[in-house]
């Protein structure tokens, strides 16, 4: 049992005033033998035995309601898992850990905190019945075990760093571990770590963890029960709410062309009004869409020329702000420097006019001689159609794919050359006549080099007649042909990537080259070689690679921001940098509360929902019992001090 005015205890001692006022009063009178008292005292000494049992009864229950109003005024508390368990003491150790993702800055009404607040004010009652214990607290942003002098270091400013929002990702997994090896290292016997998240699947890391969930499970079984895990659980969602993703945004010479995930809810056909703020000037545009989820093109003129700068954009606050904005950051203007080579010089001429810069000038053409660095010296983008030369030559345009460079791919005419990396290509093979086609079925319309056009057009790729193709082997298919064969293939190398397309842009192959499919697929890979090697770049909030920057400068607010706890756009040692919150934060995908608590061990773990945070993991306060058993105790010994002769009348009168 615990209590949380343990000093009224002191006051137990009282409960033995009755015991020497009794006895004080029978110093006061002494007995003398009178001859005519005698027969009086015989006539009594029948009822002498019950009488001396009244008044020891009277003085016990007076003991006892004096012992009984001791512990009301102290405000004894149940301590276990139910009202009528009772711990036998506080614990040692109080580890509250905290889920500071993005989405912990949901409300679930107007008017209401936040899952974070709600959080902050649970952990608070939960620990405030043990001012005896210790109390640590780790966040899932920073996990730097921190130790609390007193509750009300919780309301404190200067805890902001530790206590704050923040547009980070949660490990929760990583946070408990760093818990509990605090726990240990400081020898603690006994201890209830209590962990309060929204169960977003993606914090929690089901796939991935595996390891630290194993070593979890074994700490809290050797303990035996000592160290006690509880999960409260902040469930509810919020009933109006949008939210902004960014997906890419391109440089163009007078202006920015941008690509952005718009979701709401509920859904609507009213325009959506978003802040633009580009580099510190702010404006207003509005994304016109019906329903819930929009792919939102649009594009932003540049006042003036400048190599590099920033774009943020912002929703009207809602329930959710942890959501509401994304950061942008661009480059220069110029093309990437683009070069063909081909075995087949009528592909070459295509190849080289598809891969054309703003001003109409074709790429540069590649010796048709094995290849050296200089050849690919300021190259972003090769365009191959046949196999490297050598494996000298092989190995040097897989560095260049490593180092970030874009290798776009067309099948050799013939089987001689050597292989990138693991790529090969299968024999060709053509139609059974030529009325017959290779038909393409099946592609990405909503993202990567063929999504369909900015005002919604789609690609003509269903039309596309391919009589002749070689499928690459050991690549990702992208795009299908009807019987499941790929068109289009990519491999991820490095930094960089290959792309493959099956056929080749010339009329015995296929027809790619009347360009409606050929040119814009090159186009958007040059665009994505222009972002690659822009000098602005972008990170996840919260990623190592911002905990060693040494000089830091926010550039979008004047608040004091800091890049690993808040989104937004900094200079990070010279190097201009957008921070967003990780896309796994617009994963509204929860973790089951039966997997919850299997993956950190049932025997030990117990699971809270938010309608019972007040609950103080069920216990309660319970000075009311004992006010109401000082109650009895003195009615009782006013019962037992009533006069006979009143008992009597009582008697006769029933």
């Amino acid at each position: 049992m615990t209590f949380l005015q343990p000093l009224a205890l002191y006051g137990l001692p009282l409960a033995l005033l009755p015991v020497i006022i009794h006895l004080l009063n029978l110093l006061r009178h002494r007995s003398q033998p009178w001859a005519a008292t005698r027969f009086l005292l015989q006539a009594r000494r029948s009822s002498s035995k019950l009488s001396r049992l009244k008044r020891w009864l009277t003085l016990l229950l007076r003991v006892l309601a004096l012992i009984g109003l001791a512990f009301a005024l102290s405000r004894p508390m149940t301590g276990g898992d139910s009202m009528f368990s009772f711990s036998s003491g506080a614990p040692e150790a109080i580890a509250l850990v905290l889920d500071r993702s993005a989405s912990m800055e949901t409300k679930t009404g107007e008017g209401a905190a936040s899952k974070r607040e709600l959080a902050l004010k649970a952990l608070e009652d939960f620990a405030k019945p043990w001012t005896e214990s210790r109390i640590v607290l780790v966040d899932s942003a920073l996990r730097e075990p921190v130790i609390l002098s007193d509750l009300s270091t919780l309301a404190d400013p200067a805890m902001e760093r530790y206590l704050g929002s923040t547009e980070t990702a949660a490990d929760i997994p990583a946070t408990l571990a760093t818990t509990l090896d605090w726990l240990e290292e400081n020898g603690v016997a006994t201890a209830e770590t209590v962990i309060a998240s929204d169960m977003q699947e993606s914090n929690w890391k089901p796939e991935g963890s595996e390891d630290v969930l194993r070593r979890i499970k074994k700490v809290l079984s050797v303990k035996e029960g000592s160290w006690r895990t509880r999960i409260l659980a902040l469930e509810g969602e919020a009933s109006t709410n949008s939210s902004i993703l960014g997906e890419n945004l391109l440089r163009r010479s007078e202006k920015l062309d941008l690509l952005a995930n718009l979701q709401r809810r509920p859904t609507g056909d009213l325009p959506l009004r978003i802040m633009a703020n580009l580099d510190g000037v702010q404006s207003e545009v509005t994304a016109e869409f019906k329903g819930e989820r929009f792919l939102w093109r649009a594009s932003v003129p540049l006042p003036e020329k400048k190599n590099q700068g920033w774009l943020s954009l912002s929703l009207s606050p809602d329930l959710c702000l942890g959501d509401n904005s994304w950061y942008f950051t661009y480059g220069s203007a110029n093309r990437p420097h683009a070069a063909v080579r081909a075995d087949l010089p009528i592909a070459g001429r295509i190849l080289r006019a598809a891969a054309a810069n703003e001003k109409g000038i074709p790429a540069d053409v590649l010796p048709s001689s094995n290849l050296n660095k200089e050849d690919l010296a300021g190259r972003t983008l090769i365009v191959l159609q046949g196999n490297p030369r050598t494996p000298q030559e092989a190995e040097l345009l897989k560095s260049f794919v490593n180092g970030g460079g874009i290798l776009l791919c067309f099948p050799p005419n013939s089987q001689e050359g050597i292989v990138i990396d693991t790529i090969q290509w299968q024999p060709a093979e053509r139609t059974s006549d030529s009325e017959s086609s290779f038909r393409v079925n099946a592609w990405n319309e909503n993202g990567g080099i063929l999504a369909n056009a900015s005002d919604g057009t789609r690609l003509p790729l269903g039309e596309l007649s391919t009589t002749t193709r070689s499928i690459p082997i050991g690549s990702e298919p992208l795009a299908y042909f009807s019987d499941g064969k790929p068109f289009l293939s990519r491999k991820i190398l490095g930094k960089g990537a290959i792309y493959l397309f099956s056929t080749i842009p010339t009329e015995k192959w296929s027809g790619l080259a009347n360009g409606y499919i050929l040119v814009p697929a090159i186009q958007r890979l040059m665009e994505e070689t222009t972002s690659t090697h822009s000098p602005a770049s972008s990170l996840a909030c919260g990623s190592s690679e911002l905990v060693e920057a040494n000089e830091i400068e926010c550039l979008d607010s004047l608040e004091r921001k800091k890049p690993i706890l808040n989104a937004g756009v900094y200079l990070i040692d010279g190097n201009m940098v957008a921070v967003n919150r990780p896309h796994e934060e617009d994963s509204p995908a929860l973790l089951p509360q039966e997997q919850a608590v299997d993956s950190l061990g049932n025997d030990f773990v117990s699971y809270q929902k938010t309608e019972a945070l007040g609950n103080q993991s069920s216990r309660a306060e319970i000075w009311t019992v004992f006010l109401y058993l000082v109650l009895l105790l003195l009615l009782g010994e006013s019962l037992l001090g009533l006069p006979g002769s009143i008992k009597k009348r009582k008697g006769e009168s029933s």
